[in-house]
């Protein structure tokens, strides 16, 4: 697993993925949306899981 980060427009936002194999490909699956980098640092401060 690791952190995926998605620019959008000036905006970038962040996942957390991991890469799974479907027969001869690799594909990534999230897991979970952790948002954007203010989110995420609101989140970690607040000790919110």
């Amino acid at each position: 697993m690791y952190i995926r980060a998605n620019k959008r427009g000036n905006r970038t936002y962040y996942y957390i993925v991991e890469s799974i194999r479907k027969g001869s490909k690799v594909i990534q699956r999230v897991i979970l949306y952790l948002g954007t980098a203010e989110t995420v640092l609101k989140k970690l401060k607040s000790g919110e899981n």
